[in-house]
This record gives C-alpha cells, sequence and structure tokens, in this order.
C-alpha cells in the first residue's frame, strides 16, 4: 500500500502543468539518488549550501547563486539582502525597517500575489502604472532617497507590458540601485537561467521544482556576488528574517543533482512529445459543436505545448469551471485549470499513456455541450 492510499489521498493526472498545487513536477530518479545519499550523512548545512551555489554557478555560467525555499523563499531573501545587505545589526533587526532604505518599486501591471514574499522581509512596495501598461517615467519618478530596489515580474502569457526587464535594469542602475528578476516560472529553455541577468538583472529568481523537477520546496537565486552572499546572511541556518525559508541538507543536493541534469535533457525532444500530445487531445474535441479549441506552441510564451479550450458557456449553460470540476472529481482525476476564461491543457507533466485517458475524460465531460445558437 503507498503512502496516498494509507492517507486516503487520491493520485492525479496533471494537466495543469509544472503548478505548486499539483506537487510541482515527478523528480527523475538521479534526484532522488542524490536526496538519499544526503540523507545518510551530517554535515554543516551553510557550507553545502555555499558549496552547492558554487557548483550550480560555474555549471550556469552565473557569478554566483544560492538555493531557496521556492522562488517565494527566493523573493523573500532577495528583499532581505536588498534592505539589511550583511550588516549584522540591520539583519537581526527585520522586518523592522526603521532607518532603512524600504521601498522596492514594482510595475501595477505585472503585480502577483506573490510579491508578498517581497512584504515578508520588511519592504514597502511602490506600485506605479495602471493596470495595462507603465511608462519609464512614471518608474523614474517613483524612485526616491527611501527607494532600495527595483523589481520585475516575468509573466510571459500576459504578454510584454510595460517597462521591459532590460529598461528597468538601465533606470535602477542610473540610480545605483539594484534590479530583482522573478522569472519563477520560465523553464524551459536553459537559455531563460542568463536570459534576465544578462539584460542587466542583479537578482533573478528560479523555481527549483517546475521546470527543473527538483524538489518542489527548492528555488535559484542567482546573480551578484555581494547580494548572493547578503541573501544566504538573512536565510537559514542563521538567526534572520529567512530562518523560516529552511532548505534541507537533501533538498539541496536534489537541486544540485536536477541542474545537472536539466542541463544534459534534450528539450527539443521533450517538446515535440508534449505537442504530439497536446495535439492528440485537441483532435479529440475539434468540431464538436460549441467548443473550440486551440494549440499554443509559442516557446517564447509557454513552457510547454498547451490546449485552450473555449466553450459556449451561455449556449451550453456549461462552463469552463464546471469542466475543470467534471475532470478532477471523475475517475482518474485530472487537474486543469481555467486561463482568462478558457480551460488550459498543460501538457508538461504529462506522463506515457495520459494524453490518451485526458483526451477522452475530456470528451465524455463535453458532451453535454450542445451546439451554439
Amino acid at each position: 500500500m503507498s503512502v496516498y492510499e494509507r492517507l486516503g489521498v487520491r493520485p492525479v493526472i496533471n494537466a495543469r502543468g509544472m503548478n505548486t498545487m499539483a506537487g510541482g513536477s515527478i523528480m527523475p530518479a538521479p534526484v532522488l539518488q542524490a536526496m538519499t545519499e544526503a540523507a545518510a550523512a551530517f554535515v554543516d548545512v551553510g557550507e553545502l549550501n555555499r558549496r552547492a551555489g558554487e557548483h550550480i554557478a560555474r555549471l550556469l555560467g552565473v557569478p554566483a547563486a544560492h538555493v531557496t525555499s521556492g522562488s517565494a523563499g527566493g523573493m523573500l531573501l532577495a528583499a532581505a539582502a536588498v534592505l539589511a545587505g550583511e550588516d549584522p545589526e540591520r539583519i537581526a533587526r527585520l522586518p523592522d525597517t526603521t532607518g532603512m532604505r524600504d521601498e522596492i518599486v514594482i510595475q501595477r501591471c505585472a503585480r502577483i500575489w506573490y510579491d508578498q514574499a517581497l512584504r515578508t522581509a520588511g519592504a514597502r512596495l511602490v506600485e506605479v502604472g495602471g493596470d495595462e501598461t507603465c511608462t519609464e517615467r512614471e518608474v523614474r519618478a517613483a524612485i526616491g532617497p527611501r527607494t532600495a530596489a527595483l523589481v520585475y515580474i516575468v509573466s510571459p502569457r500576459l504578454g510584454e507590458r510595460g517597462v521591459s526587464a532590460d529598461r528597468m535594469a538601465a533606470l535602477a542602475h542610473a540610480q545605483d540601485l539594484p534590479l530583482i528578476v522573478d522569472a519563477a516560472s520560465t523553464l524551459p529553455p536553459v537559455g531563460h537561467l542568463r536570459r534576465w541577468l544578462d539584460q542587466g538583472a542583479d537578482l533573478a529568481i528560479y523555481s527549483g521544482g517546475k521546470g527543473i523537477r527538483g524538489p518542489q520546496d527548492t528555488g535559484l537565486l542567482l546573480g551578484r556576488p555581494d547580494l548572493v552572499r547578503a541573501a544566504a546572511a538573512n536565510g537559514a541556518p542563521n538567526a534572520a528574517v529567512g530562518r523560516p525559508c529552511k532548505v534541507s541538507k537533501e533538498a539541496i543536493a536534489g537541486l544540485v543533482a536536477a541542474v545537472e541534469l536539466f542541463l544534459r535533457t534534450d528539450h527539443d525532444a521533450e517538446w515535440a512529445r508534449h505537442l504530439a500530445e497536446a495535439r492528440l487531445i485537441a483532435g479529440a474535441i475539434d468540431g464538436r459543436p460549441g467548443v473550440r479549441t486551440r494549440v499554443e506552441d509559442d516557446r517564447a510564451v509557454w513552457t510547454a505545448p498547451t490546449v485552450l479550450v473555449a466553450i459556449d458557456s451561455e449556449a451550453s449553460g456549461l462552463a469552463p469551471e464546471d469542466v475543470r470540476a467534471i475532470l478532477q472529481q471523475g475517475e482518474p482525476s485530472i487537474m486543469t485549470r481555467v486561463f482568462q476564461g478558457q480551460l488550459l491543457l498543460d501538457c508538461h507533466c504529462l506522463r506515457e499513456g495520459e494524453a490518451a485517458i485526458v483526451a477522452r475524460r475530456l470528451r465524455e465531460a463535453l458532451a453535454r455541450v450542445p451546439a451554439a445558437r
């Protein structure tokens, strides 16, 4: 009996993508092996993360790296780094920022739920621009004597709105300020691990448990050595604001192995396989009245081929959220999500044979949708 069976938890087919709600990713055997090896001995965890960061930085060709507790943990440590640096007195006071520069400028059109991690460290977010766009002039006007950094959130699916990352970097550096980039869910391709640093970012943050397929509770903080050192000083095992964002020795070892494997993976072959899966799923419901499908395969926007299903809810009385619930509550359970009013099926996490199951279950769920009026 598996641990899930003992707990009464039902495994699901993940057509939602590399998403925390579905458990991130399935770790490959070499990652699990590295974690098992790490579990067999005690080490100085601070030294382990230091050496792991040095090794990862060499592999990626970046100035410095640090293993974090997911990308949200990376955002917290990045904020702490620009607020307190390596100053022991300031580190001890966070999230109290009295007497510190504590403002981080962020474009309103790029706000996400997870930027709360920046505020957890003690930062005050200064919003600029509107819901749909932002100008360089607005960003420049928001920079003042209390500004500690600028932040740029990468949201490829929402398009390039507002001021671009490279221009945000230029605006920050003109005032001798750092730019933090949250690129959590942008992998693959491998080139994205350097992309934003090459565009001028001082720190770039990635999830370790999504496209890299490392432990779900890991992330990567890459960038300027002084800021990476400051981030480490503000985190575990030290008594600091980032101590709750603890990363185990097993998770650190697992992420190292995952990065090594990620760099060796044939991502073109994986893309081709997932594209075939997406076309199979879309083909199963193509031509059904009241339903329109589209396969998204632009690698600049999507981390894996994805099927979008538009449903004429007015004609059918069945909304995309209803179909999502039908798929998740059925047997086998299939996790999907709704994106911009359409059912989204991301093929990144589908395992062998699962695309056919998803196609069948989706066809059955949509059988209730009549012809549009």
